[in-house]
Parts: structure tokens; C-alpha cells; sequence
């Protein structure tokens, strides 16, 4: 087996745990408005009537 390590400076590593960081927090951020938008869609159209035997 090999063990290839890879030493990367502690400044790229802060800098690249940023960046994961930006990107998953960006993508919760767009989930939970993609959920608000559907559920905001929901409550402004009225539910349509069911059909009864009388229509």
C-alpha cells in the first residue's frame, strides 16, 4: 500500500476550509429558500374545490 502525503501550509488549509464552508452553507441557504418559495406558493393559491354530486 501506498502513503502518499501531501502537506499543504496551514494558510491553504484555512483557506480551503473557508471555501467548503462558503459553498455548503450557500447551498442550505438556497434549500431552505427553495422550501420557503413552494410553501409561500401553497398558501397564496386557494385550494380548488372538490367536485360534489350536485356540480
Amino acid at each position: 500500500m501506498i502513503k502518499v502525503m501531501i502537506h499543504i501550509p496551514a494558510v491553504d488549509q484555512a483557506f480551503l476550509l473557508l471555501l467548503i464552508v462558503f459553498c455548503l452553507g450557500t447551498c442550505l441557504v438556497r434549500a431552505f429558500w427553495e422550501l420557503e418559495q413552494v410553501r409561500a406558493r401553497r398558501i397564496a393559491v386557494p385550494p380548488r374545490r372538490r367536485r360534489t354530486q350536485r356540480d
